[in-house]
């Protein structure tokens, strides 16, 4: 089955049905913070399912934390790329041009841990740069996911990542924090005569997608 994921909210008549026109598939799930249950805009793309035949879900999300967030719209890109009734898996696409700024960057994000392709529709249609069917364990190498879960979420001391990474020689640990810095996944800084070396904002992320694809 193709299965259509939109962000949503209130007003998004036009955005969504660029993407229902544009984007083929045979079920709707619109994702949705607002709770927009007996929204109008809403009420317009039922009846527009309904004639087409196709099925309409609503996933209410908590938009409360970032992170959270995004977990939750994973969640539901998991739940839905298997139909549970044939046991065979669904093709999924994401429309980002719905709902707030918040909830399309969390579903982006998502969209990026789980390989899901995605679109923005509003005026156009954009396919953005998200390589279907590749998480984060495909985007990086085994060497650079260790690395990255060595140095975790708090700050290491570049000597003792070294010996964090052994058996691997210094060299190719230097090697692999170069390649993550031009990644802009590392930081480092000089403080009090020492290197000490930390996650950036994308990094933590990498971090929290590869330890999502490991549960």
């Amino acid at each position: 089955m193709r299965i259509l994921i939109s962000t949503f909210r209130e007003g998004d008549t036009e955005k969504l049905t660029l993407a229902m026109r544009q984007l083929p598939y045979d079920k709707l799930v619109l994702l949705d913070t607002e709770q927009s249950g007996d929204s109008s805009t809403l009420a317009t793309v039922r009846r527009l399912e309904e004639m087409a035949g196709h099925d309409v879900e609503v996933e209410e999300l908590d938009d409360q934390d970032f992170l959270t967030l995004v977990e939750q719209v994973c969640k539901v890109f998991s739940r839905l790329a298997v139909d549970a009734a044939t046991n065979t898996r669904n093709s999924v696409t994401l429309n980002i041009s719905g709902g707030s700024k918040l909830l399309g960057d969390a579903a982006l994000f998502a969209a990026f841990r789980m390989g899901v392709e995605t679109y923005h529709c509003e005026n156009k249609v954009t396919r953005l740069p998200v390589i279907k069917g590749a998480n984060t364990k495909d985007r990086f190498t085994p060497m650079q996911l260790r690395l990255i879960a060595a140095i975790g979420k708090g700050q290491v001391v570049y000597e003792d990542l070294v010996r964090l990474m052994g058996p691997a020689s210094k060299q190719a640990t230097d090697r692999i924090i170069r390649e993550l810095k031009r990644q802009r996944v590392l930081v480092s800084e000089l403080r009090s005569n020492k290197i000490f070396v930390f996650l950036s904002d994308t990094g933590r992320e990498v971090l929290s997608a590869a330890r999502f694809a490991e549960s």
